[in-house]
């Protein structure tokens, strides 16, 4: 057995909703302004409903984008995504979408009274595990193919030239933007009054 064949045997760990549980911590600390001048309640913020705006159409679309054109790639090839039922990319997807809310819902006392620590505390776990999800299939990540030809050694191709990692610079360059417009109207909200 392979060391490509043992890692092929480990159950993967779905990164998007802790990457976009991240996020939303982010922009609570982006959002303190508001939050503070609300003692931290979500309810009734423009804040939320820009961060869940910024959920609905640009993180989530981007996560789904390559579980629906790469999905063997976005398993990390550790499952054959022909043998998984659609509601399981169905459920990761709405967990994208609910992980930034989430993420910026529990933050935004912390945030509110500028408790850095607090939301470094919140964020550890999920940081630690997207980091040790991308060290360990690092190798993994930087091939186009599918589950079969990945497994099977042939007709793989390196990630860089490919279409997917065109996709991916391109949803890269997409999420960055997003993430710096969001967190640009977080502050303006933050000034205005």
């Amino acid at each position: 057995m392979t060391g490509r064949d043992r890692l092929g045997k480990l159950v993967p760990a779905p990164i998007a909703p802790l990457i976009g549980f991240i996020l939303g911590v982010i922009f609570a600390w982006g959002a303190a302004d508001e939050l503070g001048r609300n003692a931290g309640r979500v309810e009734g913020s423009r804040s939320f409903v820009v961060v869940t705006a910024f959920s609905l159409l640009v993180f989530a679309p981007v996560s789904a984008y390559f579980l629906a054109f790469a999905p063997d790639w976005s398993y990390a090839y550790l499952v054959d995504s022909q043998r998984l039922p659609s509601a399981v990319d169905l459920g990761l997807v709405l967990l994208d979408v609910v992980s930034v809310p989430t993420g910026f819902a529990l933050a935004a006392r912390g945030a509110s009274f500028q408790e850095v620590a607090r939301l470094v505390r919140l964020s550890a776990l999920p940081a630690l595990l997207v980091t040790s999800f991308v060290l360990a299939t690092g190798p993994r990540l930087s091939v186009a193919a599918t589950h079969a030809q990945y497994h099977g050694d042939f007709g793989t191709r390196s990630l860089a030239g490919s279409p997917t990692g065109y996709a991916l610079l391109w949803m890269s360059a997409v999420l960055a933007g997003g993430v710096i417009w969001t967190l640009h109207s977080l502050k303006k909200l933050g000034r205005a009054t």
